[in-house]
């Protein structure tokens, strides 16, 4: 019969339960020597790294700078500018003055009183008896009318008008201020609208001796008289005489004729004065 477990425990020495394994001893060993060459790997290469030089680190410039962005400037539109409110200073009275301090008030144009447009028989100044202007008597003259010119400049042909005596007809004269104008037996002058003369289209086409103004008075065109016969009588001879220009009274001659017998004839344009004596009437042959 074989001994069990614990009949077999006796059986051993001492010495031999407390006996290490020999395969448990190298083991030990082996892992004994692995941890010390871990050891010294560690500190060698920690020492190796301490000696080694740490490299400078490399700087790479660039060469071509990189353009800065352009920056665009934002206008700020500049404030509205609110004006002050103007102040009116109050203007401080003025001193009254005294009754020797006020000048003497001079007359307006509204005192000087204005000359009239109309004028009789007698001598007048121009200015002061009548205004100046264009004057044609009121109604056609049936006597010796008779007037005289003086100008303040005694050498203007213009202004200074020998006696002229008419006896029949529509007398025309223009005045300056500062002439001297004096008629007889003519009537009354009325001032007239020379820009209006002219233009009648009632003319006459049949004009007695006297004066008359072409346009006005009597129509424009081709006059004749009738056949006057033969004199030798010098105050009876047929003459007449064309002048023009309204403003210098009639003073430039167009035609100045005389018959001693037979017919005469004349040609009358606007704006001129017809002056005929011991012809007769005149008639308007054509237009």
């Amino acid at each position: 019969m074989e001994p069990t477990s614990e009949e077999m425990v006796p059986l051993l020495d001492e010495s031999e339960r407390t006996k290490m394994p020999m395969w448990l001893w190298w083991l030990f060993g082996g892992a004994l020597v692995v941890l010390i060459l871990l050891v010294w790997y560690a500190v060698a290469n920690s020492t190796e790294e301490e000696k080694a030089p740490i490299p400078a680190p490399t700087v790479s410039a660039s060469a071509t700078p990189s353009p800065s962005p352009s920056v665009s400037p934002s206008v700020t539109p500049s404030p509205s500018v609110t004006p002050s409110p103007s102040v009116t200073p109050t203007p401080e009275p003025s001193p009254e003055p005294t009754e020797s301090d006020k000048p003497t008030p001079m007359p307006s144009p509204t005192d000087v009183p204005t000359p009239p447009s109309t004028f009789g028989e007698g001598k007048i100044v121009v200015g002061k008896d009548a205004a100046a202007g264009t004057y044609r008597v009121s109604a056609p003259v049936t006597a010796a009318c008779a007037w005289v010119l003086k100008g303040a400049h005694v050498t203007d042909p213009v202004r200074n008008l020998v006696e002229d005596v008419v006896i029949g007809g529509i007398p025309t004269v223009t005045l300056a201020d500062g002439d001297t104008f004096t008629s007889a037996r003519c009537g009354t002058w009325n001032a007239v609208d020379a820009a209006g003369l002219f233009k009648n289209a009632k003319a006459k086409v049949e004009a007695a001796p006297g004066v008359w103004l072409a346009g006005e008075d009597i129509k424009d065109g081709t006059w004749s008289t009738g056949d006057l016969g033969a004199t030798d009588d010098p105050a009876k001879l047929c003459k007449w005489t064309v002048t023009e220009k309204l403003d210098n009274n009639f003073t430039t001659v167009v035609v100045r004729d005389v018959i001693f017998s037979g017919t005469g004839k004349v040609v009358l344009e606007p704006g001129q004065q017809f002056e005929s004596t011991h012809c007769g009437n005149w008639h308007l042959l054509s237009k």
